[in-house]
């Protein structure tokens, strides 16, 4: 699908980041990732300062304007201080966001794609 392409999904981050929604998830880039039987994978990272966790979003399934964000297996334990944990939640907040983003983004992309189609 086209909206899973690594531009496209480069535009989308910058037009989020220019939002400043929470943030703008400044720190999120796509993945280079290898396309498997012609379609990209629509890897985004999404760096996390206050913890040791990998956090990437991805679309569910080839197809699928639905997005989620998924939290790796920690290599280790974490302590924070409550300030740092107030900064994990904004980091949080700010990837939910994202993930939230990019999902409407996808809606409307399948949305249109449909109605070329129908045209």
């Amino acid at each position: 699908m086209p909206f899973r392409s690594k531009d496209t999904l480069q535009a989308w981050l910058a037009e989020f980041a220019a939002t400043g929604v929470t943030g703008g998830g400044a720190s999120a880039y796509v993945a280079d990732q290898e396309p498997v039987d012609g379609v990209d994978g629509g890897l985004v990272i999404f760096p996390l300062a206050n913890a040791t966790t990998s956090v990437y979003l991805a679309p569910v399934a080839v197809g699928e304007p639905d997005w989620r964000v998924t939290f790796e297996a920690q290599p280790e334990v974490t302590e924070l201080s409550p300030d740092a944990v107030y900064d994990l939640c904004r980091e949080i907040t700010q990837a939910a966001d994202l993930c939230a983003f990019l999902q409407r983004k996808s809606v409307e992309h399948v949305a249109r794609l449909a109605a070329d189609a129908e045209d």
